[in-house]
């Protein structure tokens, strides 16, 4: 593997946790066994390959660490750290169990003399079939009901109340930080403002322990790229995760910061002010994400994401549940893990991070709009030439909010196909003289044609990559019936007890003129707002002129998207 490039992670807040569960989950997605712990000797893992036979295009490097446990076992964790609230964490334990075991502890051996000790035990939590069958390892997650030994399929929609309830992955000891001021949906004290955050980042306890978690991670790496980041933007995790990203600024002003500011599929039971509030904090994140991130793209599964999220975002042949973070996080998760490929393949078009964060960023515009098109529809047996020749409609769905990608006006794009192999690109029957795309000879070169005949952007780049998006459980079952298991299309309907495991997709990020759009709605709807009735902005901290300046540098960033600036 190629050494360096690599990127660290954070996420701060829950939804961020639920893709972010989602997005490692796909990359160590196994048929057989859990464990991420490596044995020296039998490095084998359906997701990360180390067959020096079939060496996977993937650098999985570029977001993972190797280290080595007590007891002499290697092992392969996320380079990540992670932010949530009290109560957030289910069963899993903050420091997890990779390097310290349960087995390895004792809840009834007490060191000290009883009777001078209390002890107090911990409420249990009850686990799911899915997480039951991981500690096991006793049921290996096989489906003894399909053919071929299919991996299991897990129903955990009613199941699953936090993110670690399906996380597969496991996460290195310095991973996890909770902020035990504050407690997971708590309605006497919320952490729902901006300034909270903000403020919470200035203690030396929290950022002097962040800092330095950040710091062991970077030090690790050979050539470091720089910062994927996902945040909460709607609620006090904004305000963390942009002084944190004001701190990169600072200490690691040379790398690429890519940010993704997400905003939840739903609100159910709120309140006027409470939508408000919403609002406040993403102009204020907006507007700290302009100033010091490379690029960063808003991530919503709703239509409009601002007071509520809006009408749910359509996919042909998905069946997702809106109301279910579990379910709209695997999609922004899938579209996240395929967008990123062009600078995590170890050949081809591989670019880096900052090359892509400079050509999205151009003249000032530092938003870009997100795609995703899950599954790429093909049929099993049909050619990429051919489902491009007859595809009505769009290629994907805009993922991000207040924009629309169908009829926009795109100048640059960065887009990536993924499980489409170059044996299914033509026909090799097809007369020469039938299409000037005969002359293709790549994936990457057909798709490019195709967008530029079809006019989808004055500019695109085009990474292509034989690996499908891996969607075996505990990626939630919102494949519609027609859908087979290995992601083609069909008319014929996917038997009951067979899931779907993989899937081909297409995923992009856009520099487009709706990102004015967005930028103005968000605009026009903080102006109606007048500070000096949220108390509890002013009460932390936000003065007057601060909230006046973020207004108006959201109306300056908001021109950059003027057709006056067409590259």
């Amino acid at each position: 593997m190629a050494a360096g490039r690599e990127i660290v992670t954070l996420q701060f807040g829950c939804y961020s946790n639920f893709i972010g569960a989602h997005w490692w989950n796909l990359q160590v997605s196994v048929m057989f066994c859990r464990s991420l712990t490596l044995l020296p000797n039998n490095k084998q893992e359906a997701g990360f390959e180390y067959n020096a036979d079939n060496p996977s295009e993937i650098n999985h490097d570029v977001l993972f660490r190797e280290g080595v446990t007590s007891k002499g076992h290697v092992t392969f964790t996320p380079r990540l750290l992670l932010v949530d609230l009290k109560g957030s964490l289910g069963h899993l334990r903050q420091e997890g169990d990779l390097y310290n075991h349960p087995e390895d502890v004792n809840p009834n051996k007490v060191q000290w003399p009883v009777e001078k000790v209390d002890v107090l035990c911990t409420p249990t939590v009850e686990k799911n079939e899915f997480i039951n069958d991981l500690e096991s390892e006793e049921n290996v997650m096989v489906n003894t009901e399909a053919p071929g030994s299919l991996p299991k399929v897990y129903n955990l929609d009613s199941v699953t109340n936090v993110w670690a309830d399906y996380l597969r992955t496991r996460y290195h000891p310095r991973t996890v930080s909770i902020i035990n001021e504050y407690e997971h949906n708590s309605d006497t004290k919320p952490f729902d403002v901006f300034n909270q955050g903000a403020n919470l980042w200035k203690t030396e306890q929290f950022q002097d322990d962040f800092t330095d978690r950040i710091r062991m991670y970077a030090e690790e790496c050979d050539n470091m790229q720089g910062f994927h980041i996902l945040l909460d933007g709607s609620d006090g995790f904004a305000g963390l995760g942009t002084s944190a990203l004001e701190y990169l600024e600072d200490e690691y002003s040379t790398k690429s910061k890519l940010v993704f500011p997400t905003i939840p599929s739903e609100f159910s039971n709120t309140t006027t002010f409470q939508d408000s509030v919403r609002l406040l904090n993403l102009a204020l994140g907006f507007h700290s994400l302009a100033e010091h991130s490379s690029l960063f793209v808003p991530l919503c599964m709703g239509s409009s994401g601002w007071r509520q999220p809006g009408v749910p975002r359509d996919f042909p042949h998905l069946r997702y549940n809106s109301s279910l973070a579990y379910h709209s996080s695997a999609v922004l998760a899938a579209a996240l893990d395929t967008a990123t490929l062009r600078y995590r393949l170890k050949t081809g078009m591989r670019t880096s991070l900052s090359e892509m964060t400079d050509s999205l960023s151009r003249l000032g515009r530092r938003v870009a709009v997100a795609s995703l098109g899950l599954p790429f529809a093909m049929e099993y047996d049909a050619y990429l030439l051919d489902t491009l020749e007859q595809w009505e409609g769009p290629l994907w769905q805009t993922l991000s909010p207040n924009c629309n990608l169908e009829n926009d006006r795109i100048w640059i794009q960065s887009v990536v196909l993924r499980g489409v192999p170059k044996l299914r690109l033509k026909s090799v029957q097809m007369q020469q003289d039938r299409n000037p795309a005969y002359t293709c000879t790549s994936v990457q070169e057909m798709l490019s044609l195709f967008l530029t005949c079809c006019s989808y952007a004055t500019a695109s780049h085009v990474t292509s990559a034989d690996s499908p998006c891996n969607v075996s459980s505990p990626f939630p079952q919102i494949f519609s019936e027609f859908v087979g298991l290995d992601g083609s299309v069909s008319t014929q309907k996917r038997p009951g007890n067979i899931g779907v495991y993989s899937v081909p997709a297409i995923a992009g990020l856009h520099s487009c003129r709706s990102v004015g759009d967005m930028l103005a709605a968000l605009n026009m709807e903080v102006r109606k707002l007048q500070l000096k009735r949220f108390h509890c902005f002013c009460n932390s901290g936000l003065e007057e002129d601060e909230y006046e300046e973020c207004l108006n540098h959201l109306a300056l960033l908001r021109e950059c998207y003027n057709e006056e600036f067409d590259v």
